[in-house]
């Protein structure tokens, strides 16, 4: 009996979020048959990605968003106020 399952993930491409979503084709009975991708989705909007993989289903959808912003790495923010320089001088 075959089943389907489901990833999604961002990527930052030239400073824009782009999300990606994945729909493979499982073969449980055949564990030599590693899973086929069906369906691929990749956009900047995380619905119209959805769409372009065929995924329709509200729940799914929520799943999956969840699971694409859990990738989205946050930015490090640097106080440089509290770092102490010293400028010495070279001598030549």
């Amino acid at each position: 009996m075959m089943e389907y399952n489901y990833s999604s993930y961002t990527k930052l491409i030239n400073n824009e979020t782009f999300y990606f979503v994945k729909k493979y084709l499982l073969f449980p009975e055949w564990e030599e048959v590693a899973p086929v991708l069906v369906d691929y989705g990749m956009h900047v909007d995380f619905y119209r990605a959805c769409s372009i993989a065929a995924i329709n289903e509200p729940t799914l959808m929520i799943q999956l968003f969840k699971e694409a912003q859990a990738t989205i790495q946050q930015a490090k923010l640097i106080d440089f106020n509290s770092v102490k320089f010293s400028r010495k001088a070279s001598k030549r």
